[in-house]
């Protein structure tokens, strides 16, 4: 389970792709990084019983690091609904700590499924919409806290079971739901993501360890070195992500992250676990 030097530089630029995507679309990354461990945990021969938990767990700490790096240059950016993030992000928090133990015990497969075919919906329909007119990032009166917690909930749900951010789930139920700007829903999915993961990879930390099946280096279902590689890459790269983000036009953005959700799911409904 150790890490040479070669293998923990090619992890840093995997954490840097990461943290570019982060900070260009909202999102925390999971959705490359988890399929990615899984392969490396199965190649390094880690119990099948806690592979895609560790798998999961490294993955929202590297999440968490993209994250913060992000949602700091959004912030700069005034793209963040600093009200909305709050409440969806302890929301999220709320149930992505409790559903992280249930998650010990479970590979989370169907919910991946699930999902996946709700973002293949979602893209399409971001796709092929007719364009509008987005405005820049500006103050908004805030919005009505029960939706705000239903998406949390939501979002706290899928990043926990299935080791993402919870942004491809915040982002277009914001877009749709609350109808903020697309440029806006990805500032405050930042911001949202940094307290959603860090209470999720909290209870991951907390419910493995004593698991006699871990491997060395583990602190509970984190893996440290590897979490730390792709940590540092996704720090050097959120930043570049978010101010590309917010150079690009509206338009294309939403086309982009459409494309995006549209891979991302087609990879999630043909991977194997």
């Amino acid at each position: 389970m150790g890490l040479s030097l070669l293998g923990f530089l090619l992890f840093v630029v995997l954490g840097c792709a990461v943290g570019f995507l982060a900070g260009l679309f909202g999102i925390g990354g999971g959705i490359v990084m988890v399929p990615l461990l899984v392969f490396t945990y199965g190649h390094l021969g880690v119990s099948p019983n806690v592979l895609t938990h560790i798998a999961i767990a490294t993955s929202l700490l590297a999440i968490f690091f993209a994250s913060l790096s992000s949602a700091y240059q959004h912030g700069k950016q005034r793209t963040i609904d600093w009200h909305a993030a709050l409440v969806l992000g302890l929301s999220s928090a709320v149930v992505a700590f409790g559903i992280a133990k249930v998650a010990t015990h479970l590979s989370g497969q169907s919910l991946r499924i699930a999902f996946a075919l709700i973002a293949l919906i979602v893209a399409v329909r971001m796709f092929i919409e007719k364009g509008v007119k987005e405005e820049k990032a500006v103050d908004s009166p805030p919005m009505k806290i029960l939706p705000l917690i239903l998406i949390g909930v939501t979002a706290g749900l899928v990043s926990s079971l299935a080791g993402v951010g919870g942004g491809a789930v915040t982002i277009p139920m914001m877009y749709y739901i609350l109808k903020m700007p697309i440029k806006r829903t990805i500032g405050t999915s930042s911001a949202t993501i940094v307290i959603t993961v860090l209470f999720s990879v909290s209870g991951y930390i907390l419910h493995g360890i004593g698991r006699p099946d871990l491997p060395p280096w583990c602190l509970g279902f984190v893996d440290l070195p590897r979490g730390a590689a792709l940590a540092i890459g996704s720090l050097l790269m959120a930043r570049v992500g978010a101010y590309v983000s917010f150079r690009t036009h509206p338009y294309a953005l939403r086309k982009l992250y459409a494309l995006f959700l549209f891979a991302m799911s087609v990879y999630l409904l043909f991977l194997e676990r």
